[in-house]
């Protein structure tokens, strides 16, 4: 069998290519549906004031969280954030969580109580409900499968596919921390032994395991219709400015030396990776909102900054789709940006 002739695999195409079969086979059927499958959450139209936005997520033991470093109360914390997250991107109000488990009858029932307190502080914090979900055991590992359901008005909804030649394009908060903190938690499980934390691997441990979503800043974002286009940062930078792109039919041009890379991710890649904006890059679950914007509501996004006291940072430009995805580097060179975040089905996974 020549190459060409070999069945594609899940392996060859990757997550987004699955989620590419999937758009060319799942054929939207109703005219309520405003956004469906390829953004952080679909959005259907329930009144000409109010659409209704909901996202899903499915967590594995062993594949998204590892309970050798992560307590049950984290895990639950940690998979709030990023459905509420999806929420934020979408500008949007989140109202109800479902959630779906599957466990395993050895483990405690305090366990499942701490998995619960984790999440519902996230929750509480939003004014948001769990109103259902479903139970089953598991033969192996813990199996999660979060719902969370919001509303936004139709017409100021932030989605991937607006953003506009010569946009400019922030981030909020600082990126690669969570991506430090992982690789920390797992170094200091392997190495079984104790130690003092320094306070910078405090900090990034919290920011893995404790992540904040930008809800208020989606909202006024969309609210004030400051921004064309919107994505969370959960795969890495390097994916979701991708996604965007690839979404809204256009190019980007990213500035390194703007990049926001926090003084705690700093002092760990010094000693640990060679190249920090590779690292910023790369790094996922951050749970920053990355949005473009006009030039002409800069001014509006710094004041927003102050006001919600949250760092926004211009991290380059939106380009024509002819010029592809650059990284403008120090000196004035630039390269191609690679997609370097974690894929579910990649040769190269290595999140665990």
């Amino acid at each position: 069998m020549t190459p060409a002739s070999q069945p594609r695999t899940l392996q060859t195409i990757g997550e987004f290519g699955l989620i590419r079969e999937l758009q060319k086979h799942c054929q939207t059927l109703h005219s309520d549906v405003i956004q469906g499958i390829g953004d952080d959450a679909a959005l259907l139209r329930t009144s000409h004031k109010e659409a209704l936005i909901a996202s899903t997520d499915l967590a594995i033991e062993g594949v998204h969280f590892d309970l050798a470093f992560e307590s049950f109360k984290d895990v639950g914390h940690r998979l709030a954030v990023a459905n509420i997250s999806d929420i934020a991107a979408m500008g949007g109000t989140p109202k109800y969580l479902l959630l779906a488990l599957a466990i395993p009858p050895s483990y405690a029932v305090s366990d499942l109580r701490a998995l619960y307190q984790g999440f519902k502080k996230p929750c509480q914090a939003h004014d948001i409900s769990l109103v259902g979900g479903d139970t089953s055991s598991s033969k192996s590992g813990l199996f999660l499968c979060f719902t969370i359901l919001g509303h936004v008005p139709p017409k100021q909804a932030l989605t991937r596919q607006s953003a506009k030649v010569g946009d400019k394009v922030y981030v909020t908060g600082t990126l690669g921390d969570s991506k430090a903190g992982l690789q920390i938690l797992q170094r200091q499980a392997k190495q079984q032994t104790s130690h003092a934390d320094q306070p910078y691997e405090r900090f990034l441990k919290k920011r893995h395991l404790r992540p904040t979503p930008r809800l208020a800043i989606g909202q006024h974002l969309s609210k004030d219709r400051l921004a064309h286009a919107a994505i969370d940062v959960s795969d890495g930078l390097s994916g979701d400015i991708l996604h965007l792109c690839q979404a809204s039919q256009v190019g980007v041009e990213l500035w390194a030396s703007h990049l926001p890379i926090s003084r705690q991710c700093q002092t760990y890649t010094a000693n640990h990776c060679p190249n920090p904006i590779d690292f910023a890059l790369a790094g996922g679950e951050d749970y920053e909102l990355l949005f473009t914007i006009p030039s002409r509501n800069q001014g509006k996004v710094s004041d927003l900054s102050r006001v919600l006291k949250t760092k926004m940072t211009c991290i380059g430009e939106i380009k024509p789709k002819s010029f592809g995805l650059r990284l403008k580097l120090k000196g004035g060179t630039s390269r191609n940006i690679s997609r370097q975040s974690y894929d579910h089905f990649s040769k190269k996974r290595s999140k665990f």
